[in-house]
């Protein structure tokens, strides 16, 4: 006898309403995403704050005077088979100032000395909170992890370099 129609407007409804779900879902991914991206960068590149770099007459004095006595080379596997190879040195303060920080990088090189990858490492503050006086040394050593397409074979050598000084 009477039969229902369906309510069109309702559905209209409940499609717009779906629609802007999944575009705010969209929108909350993709947050997410540059979120993790960001901090990640800032995590993979610690940077010494008010320190002298290449360039400054200051630091291209001092830099002969900080000197790096490799030690060891060591590569680790990891389960999923990448690798990353440690730089393990002797750092030496042989100028006449106190350092209060050291910024120092790794680079992975490969067959034809081109960086392959790199990493950066700061021993003073992080690893040793007292400043490095004259005349003194310290151990220190920096990992550089291995990009996915790289293998052991592809690697010519790690090197390890002064990046950046802060004084007392």
């Amino acid at each position: 006898m009477f039969e229902v129609e369906p309510d069109k407007n309702s559905e209209k409804a409940t499609s717009r309403f779906f629609m802007w779900g999944l575009a705010g879902a969209g929108l909350l991914v993709i947050a997410i995403i540059i979120f993790i991206f960001s901090f990640s960068n800032k995590e993979n590149r610690p940077i010494l704050e008010k320190a002298v770099r290449a360039g400054t007459p200051e630091f291209d004095i001092y830099k002969d005077k900080v000197v790096f006595e490799v030690i060891d080379k060591i590569v680790y596997p990891n389960m999923i088979g990448m690798f990353q190879l440690e730089v393990q040195a002797k750092m030496h303060n042989r100028g006449d100032r106190t350092l209060t920080g050291v910024e120092v990088l790794a680079k992975m090189l490969d067959m034809n000395d081109k960086v392959i990858a790199e990493n950066t490492g700061i021993p003073i503050p992080r690893i040793r909170p007292q400043p490095l006086k004259p005349g003194e040394s310290l151990s220190i050593s920096v990992k550089v992890d291995a990009p996915s397409r790289i293998t052991e074979q592809d690697v010519k050598d790690i090197t390890i370099e002064l990046r950046g000084l802060q004084f007392q």
